[in-house]
């Protein structure tokens, strides 16, 4: 019986162990391939770097010194964005679900299922005006034009979760606040937010891979390529002369992907511990 329970653990090792070399396959092919002049590429699918074997290193990693140099404002404007966007969906959403939570107002229930309701509206459906919209107020090619439509939309499913967790803390912490003589803000500052530490970095991390990800909003918004964001760089990039070497593309590709390969080995584990946390709770 152990016998028969030693091998189907090993069968079951080897068949994740495969799947996990077919899931990083794509990964190993450009991490390969941006080491490799275009007649490598042309001549061999697949191949060792000639550079890596003759032991040139300055030449083997020149493509991504070419692909920064254009990447590099990328990066920086993504970042940015990104950042200004997580600390405004964060504080303006966790407001918003603390007042949905504590307070009661008449047609609060039905304000916060309205809130709700936008979630079933396709975000492409609201390309257009939200582009007229902000070209009536000028925000064209700006960081506004970025951030704003941003924090506005990350809102409705911030709030959800925020209320959602705010939801099942104990009452007696309140009311224990309550008798300390703290009001609804030392409540919010003091008591609400360092329990929540789980359910933010849900949203941190949610709000920062959709603002790091977003292609479409930043290339339609803005003409002027100071203020794109790295996925709509890339989409430049093939159009420049960078893009004659193909290894500086695949380059530019594992450089995009470094920030959320950090921000996964890091935030993983509180982002799990928030899903939960009741962070998810009807």
């Amino acid at each position: 019986m152990r016998r028969r329970r030693r091998i189907a653990d090993l069968l079951t090792h080897a068949a994740l162990i495969f799947i996990l070399g077919l899931t990083l396959l794509p990964l190993v092919f450009v991490v390969n391939n941006s080491l490799r002049t275009n007649y490598e590429l042309d001549h061999a699918f697949f191949g060792i770097p000639d550079a890596l074997r003759a032991g040139n290193w300055n030449k083997m990693f020149q493509s991504y010194r070419d692909a920064w140099e254009v990447l590099r404002p990328y990066t920086l404007n993504t970042l940015f964005v990104a950042a200004v966007t997580a600390l405004g969906v964060t504080t303006l959403a966790s407001v918003t679900a603390y007042v949905f939570s504590r307070y009661r107002f008449p047609g609060h229930r039905a304000l916060f299922l309205v809130i709700l309701s936008f979630m079933m509206i396709p975000g492409v459906l609201t390309l257009v005006p939200s582009f007229l919209l902000v070209k009536q107020l000028g925000l064209l090619n700006s960081y506004w034009v970025l951030i704003l439509p941003y924090i506005a939309g990350g809102q409705v499913f911030a709030i959800f979760l925020f209320k959602s967790f705010f939801d099942g803390l104990p009452g007696e912490l309140f009311e224990s606040a309550r008798l300390d003589g703290a009001g609804h803000v030392r409540q919010y500052t003091n008591l609400v937010i360092p329990l929540s530490k789980q359910v933010l970095s849900v949203v941190l991390v949610t709000n920062i891979l959709g603002t790091w990800n977003n292609f479409l909003w930043p290339l339609v918004t803005n003409s002027d390529a100071k203020y794109h964001t790295i996925s709509s760089g890339l989409y430049l990039m093939t159009s420049s002369t960078v893009a004659v070497n193909y290894s500086n593309m695949f380059a530019a590709y594992v450089l995009s992907s470094i920030p959320m390969l950090i921000l996964f080995l890091y935030a993983t584990k509180p982002f799990m511990a928030g899903l939960t946390s009741g962070a998810f709770k009807a």
